[in-house]
């Protein structure tokens, strides 16, 4: 990458003008060299919708361009193309490995206060239907690395048969040290299912030396990707339980061969990966983390003096951070969607804010298209406009 770092690459992608972008976590951010591969790979399909599904996509022997995708995601990650299945989502993967995981009556799924809502959701249905029972780990913010740990470690029993953690979390970007935290999991025999969804390209990721029994991530986040493009590894001693959530022609081909075509459906989003995959190396990934890590300081350092301070130390996030808005009064479940609109409608800062732990967050996402300014004018806008309870 020629140019430098900050407001510069804006040309790159696809922005409106005026608008300040610091949500890459949420939603993405599709460059527009990634878009115009994935255009292509659209007017080739209905050029000749026949050939292009019969040659190119469905399962069949030898190797579909899906797994040469999955092929070119694992080699990124540390694991095997046989242990990579291509899905729309990190919801989707994770729910998939819920339906999959044998679970009887008053088996123990373990997640955490921080767990995404629908994770939540899909841990509760699951709960239901099996008579499993959550158990949620609190998490009180501020929070430090060993804190968490030790929190985990304390309610780990041999009823628990599977934990469904963050790598980095969703509301309050916390990067999770699972590195100290799988192997007591492991060591209690428990399955560790890992939600990524914000890993793939934020971090470097070796599934390899983490090892995890599944692991799910989202490439139209931090990858740049376009939008509905993830994946599920699963290892090999579980890749064998392990089904799609739709069953369809090829379930008898098992993971991850099953999870390539469960009907007709859009694939110029996966076969854009390798796209995505070489704008993203164009970048520099060590020098585009340190600039997305220096730009969080910068942040950190203007919020400071407004009383917003950051909910874990420096060594617990990555390219985004989340800041405790300091208020008079409780948090009210409202008040982050007022935060979100308000600095959207008011200073043209798309941002997260949200509600977690009594606690009113504001998640601050630091990617190479943002600069100093972009941090500036979000001081400036807080200070300005204020927030509930201020």
């Amino acid at each position: 990458m020629t140019k430098p770092f900050g407001r510069s690459l804006r040309a790159l992608w696809g922005f409106a003008d005026g608008a300040i972008l610091l949500n890459q976590g949420s939603f993405g951010a599709c460059p527009l060299e990634v878009m115009k591969e994935q255009d292509r790979l659209r007017r080739e399909m209905e050029s000749q919708p026949d050939v292009f599904f019969r040659t190119r996509i469905l399962p069949r022997e030898g190797q579909t361009e899906l797994r040469a995708v999955a092929g070119a995601i694992a080699a990124f990650v540390g694991a095997q193309a046989d242990n990579i299945a291509l899905i729309e989502n990190a919801t989707a993967g994770i729910q998939a490995v819920l339906r999959s995981m044998p679970l009887a009556r008053s088996d123990v799924i373990l997640i955490t206060e921080h767990t995404y809502n629908a994770v939540r959701l899909a841990v509760a249905a699951t709960c239901a239907e099996t008579g499993a029972v959550p158990l949620i780990v609190p998490m009180p913010l501020p929070i430090t690395a060993d804190a968490l740990v030790a929190g985990i470690q304390q309610v780990i029993t041999p009823a628990v048969k599977l934990a469904v953690l963050d790598h980095i979390t969703s509301p309050t970007a916390l990067l999770v040290p699972l590195e100290r935290i799988i192997p007591l999991l492991r060591a209690n025999g428990t399955r560790v299912l890992v939600d990524g969804a914000h890993t793939i390209g934020q971090i470097p990721l070796d599934l390899g030396a983490l090892q995890p029994d599944w692991y799910v991530s989202n490439a139209h986040k931090w990858l740049f990707a376009p939008k509905g493009c993830a994946f599920l590894y699963a290892a090999p001693d579980v890749a064998s339980i392990t089904k799609p959530n739709v069953v369809s022609h090829y379930i008898g081909l098992g993971f991850p061969q099953s999870f390539d075509y469960t009907g007709t459906r859009d694939n110029s989003g996966w076969l854009a990966i390798p796209a995505a995959l070489k704008f993203f190396q164009s970048l520099g990934p060590e020098a585009a983390w340190a600039y997305q890590h220096r730009l969080i300081d910068v942040c950190t350092g203007l919020l400071s003096p407004l009383g917003i301070q950051p909910v874990s130390p420096r060594d617990m996030c990555a390219g985004m951070r989340s800041f405790i808005l300091p208020q008079t009064r409780a948090a009210e479940a409202a008040d982050g969607a007022a935060v979100l609109h308000s600095l959207w409608k008011d200073a043209s800062i798309q941002i997260n804010a949200n509600v977690t732990g009594g606690k009113l967050l504001l998640r601050v996402s630091a990617q190479v298209y943002a600069g100093d300014e972009d941090m500036q004018s979000l001081s400036q806008a807080l200070k300005r406009i204020g927030w509930p309870g201020r």
